[in-house]
């Protein structure tokens, strides 16, 4: 297998930078009236400027596949390399200027300096420019390709004109635009980027070693989250099943649109991936030199660093490099616009490494990618740090002798760790249980919810007791007494979950005398024997599951109940209460976690505990019949 390199990164970003205060002057406003969200989603995303290939009078400057091939061109104007010597073309997207032919073969048809050569078209929406790369980068360690070009170009502006949000029927009766339809109108701009691909590095300048890149599509657990083509996310009707194309426009079926309340995951899902890499040796925060991170919004970069930080893993903030507030954020581009400008910044120094994380909403697909920076040639070692500061300040150089990751960790840093990716793997395999997935979707029953009840209550029934008995059986007083806390806190709960029950045409007959389903049977003789040990301070994996689950689920699924079933706050009054409630639980467990006290041995035993719990409590769940 052949290195591949980047050797060279070019950029196409058109017309002058526009600021918040001009938007409007080039995508219109719709039925004549300046919008109510605008400046409540700018503040949340932080972006300052972006580009739009669009007049004021709201017509396109260029097409998709011009933008891209001038990016291409760009490309090619920093390196002594023929148009002629290229030998394949990847180009990735999220809407192309036709519906057909693909995408590449468009842009492949502005470009007629270029030979005949293989191309390939990468459709989706934050990951396709990587998806494009990862293809060209194997065609070239396979020795089928020498001098390849992956481009990725974005041209959203022109969906966001006002006359296509004009021609919805509900937007001519006078109503505002729904929030997850002019959510992206302020969030996304255009761009392109590119990058020219080959087996040997650059003989003088800098060059990026493709060490590995990874794509993950979690679409088999998650709903549709960014779309077009639908009325909504759950709609079985395509805008081709319209008896018309007007019909279609008129419902809303072609507008871009976005599930924000589901955008959550996209960041939880990519920090899950991260935590995997690492724990798999393929990552080490502390050899990291430079982290670009394509959130879409400043907003999500909190999330991120608030997760990884949790996870005793978070790369200081020092080292991230992003251009999401003067560039705007352009999709799948986004990340070849971030790199190209830290290519040509002068702040690359030899051996250092680059982490790239694009996670992407549309269906949950996350992308990573580690270069390392090549000089000359060769690998050197890091040379001290340059004078000149380019967009952040340039990161110290990594340890020369830095130690496996997680092998340097505390114990209780060891542990937060794990059981971090113990919980978001949980609570991503939560979204295929079947009850759980017709909730997602809308289609959640009255049955359903006192199915979904009755099968919760023998493990809240017993909450109290098998932590009484674990906290009989503790040798150490603080423990024992945070335990007994716990149970008495935890003893009236099944009470509130019955009166749920019996609120929405359910019998407390039925539910108290309903046989535990199998799940249930094996996470209660599990927990109760953990329990009947010596010590049992290993049930703290079972209480970080647990309780995480009220804390971090329980009020989502109060909310969605309530919404799709039309009920009160009293009938969802069980959820919605672990929702409020469980946060101090959380803080006593952190507290124990991160105890001096704390072994590897000991933290094991937790996190064992809890991947068992975690598991079982899926076949709880798996295990209910849905109507």
């Amino acid at each position: 297998m052949n290195n591949v390199f980047i050797n060279s990164i070019g950029k196409f970003l058109p017309g002058e930078p526009i600021a918040n205060d001009r938007m409007e002057d080039y995508l219109g406003k719709v039925n004549g009236r300046a919008s109510k969200v605008k400046n409540r989603i700018l503040k949340s995303n932080g972006i300052q400027h972006r580009y739009y290939a669009l007049n004021e009078r709201q017509q396109p400057t260029y097409l998709n596949s011009q933008m891209a091939a001038l990016a291409v061109r760009n490309t090619l104007s920093g390196i002594d390399l023929e148009p002629s010597a290229i030998d394949l073309l990847a180009a990735g997207t999220t809407w192309a200027d036709l519906l057909v032919p693909g995408f590449a073969n468009m842009v492949h048809g502005e470009l007629p300096e270029f030979p005949p050569l293989e191309t390939l078209t990468s459709m989706g929406v934050c990951c396709a420019g990587i998806g494009s790369l990862k293809y060209a980068a194997s065609q070239v360690k396979l020795g089928e390709k020498q001098n390849a070009i992956s481009v990725a170009s974005e041209q959203p502006s022109r969906l966001f004109t006002h006359t296509h949000y004009e021609a919805e029927t509900a937007i001519q009766a006078g109503q505002n635009l729904s929030f997850d339809t002019e959510f992206l109108r302020w969030m996304l701009s255009d761009g392109a980027g590119a990058v020219l691909l080959q087996n040997q590095p650059n003989r003088s300048g800098i060059s990026l070693k493709i060490e590995w890149i990874e794509l993950v599509s979690h679409a088999n657990a998650y709903p549709v989250c960014m779309y077009a083509g639908a009325e909504n996310e759950t709609a079985q009707k395509s805008w081709m099943d319209y008896p018309s194309y007007v019909e279609a426009a008129q419902a809303g079926a072609l507008n871009l649109r976005q599930n924000i309340r589901l955008l959550d995951n996209v960041v939880k899902l990519g920090v899950e991936g991260w935590l995997k890499l690492i724990a798999a040796g393929r990552v080490n925060p502390d050899e990291i030199d430079w982290l670009l991170c394509h959130y879409s919004s400043h907003f999500f970069k909190g999330q991120i660093v608030e997760l990884l930080d949790k996870a005793g893993c978070l790369i200081p903030e020092s080292k991230w490099f992003t251009n999401l507030y003067t560039r705007g954020n352009t999709g799948c581009a986004s990340i070849y616009l971030m790199l190209e400008e830290l290519f040509h910044s002068q702040n690359l120094q030899p051996g250092q490494k680059i982490f790239c994380f694009v996670p992407e909403s549309g269906r949950f697909t996350t992308a990573y990618m580690l270069l390392t920076v090549v000089k000359d040639g060769e690998i050197m070692s890091p040379l001290a740090q340059p004078s000149d500061r380019h967009a952040i300040v340039t990161p110290p150089v990594a340890s020369q002798n830095p130690q496996p990751p997680l092998q340097s960790q505390t114990p209780a840093a060891y542990l937060m760790h794990h059981l971090a990716l113990v919980w978001l793997e949980f609570e991503r395999k939560l979204q295929s249980i079947p009850i759980i997935r017709k909730l997602n979707r809308g289609e959640f029953t009255i049955e359903d919810y006192q199915a979904l009840l009755t099968n919760l209550r023998p493990q809240v029934v017993e909450g109290a007791r098998w932590i009484a008995r674990a906290a009989s059986n503790m040798t150490d007083f603080r423990l024992r007494s945070t335990f007994i806390g716990h149970a008495q806190a935890e003893h009236r709960d099944f009470q509130m979950l019955e009166q749920n029950y019996i609120s929405v045409g359910g019998v407390l007959e039925d539910i108290v005398s309903a046989e535990k389903n199998i799940g249930s049977e094996a996470l209660s003789a599990f927990i109760f024997h953990q329990a009947s040990q010596e010590n049992p301070v290993s049930l703290v994996g079972s209480m970080f599951i647990i309780e995480g689950l009220g804390n971090n689920l329980a009020g989502k699924w109060a909310t969605q109940i309530k919404e799709t079933l039309k009920l009160t706050n009293e009938q969802v009054s069980f959820l919605g209460y672990h929702a409020a409630n469980d946060d101090s639980h959380i803080d006593k467990l952190n507290a124990i976690l991160n105890a001096e006290w704390m072994t590897k041995p000991i933290a094991d035993r937790i996190i064992k505990t809890a991947k068992v719990t975690a598991r079982l409590y899926l076949l709880q769940l798996e295990e209910i019949s849905i109507s």
